[in-house]
């Protein structure tokens, strides 16, 4: 998602809008875990083993 975003022309767009896909080049850029009561990551091994 990060890659498709830096090859628009996000640039040329309205200010709302553009900043809007900066947030969203933020977000993306930065890898999604998934945590069990935010102590652990929660992967399909420690899913399949509870």
């Amino acid at each position: 998602v990060y890659r498709v975003i830096c090859d628009l022309e996000w640039y040329k767009l309205e200010p709302k809008k553009g900043r809007a896909l900066i947030l969203l080049m933020t977000r993306a850029s930065e890898s999604f875990h998934i945590t069990a009561g935010k102590v652990f990551p929660l992967t399909m091994t420690t899913f399949c083993s509870v």
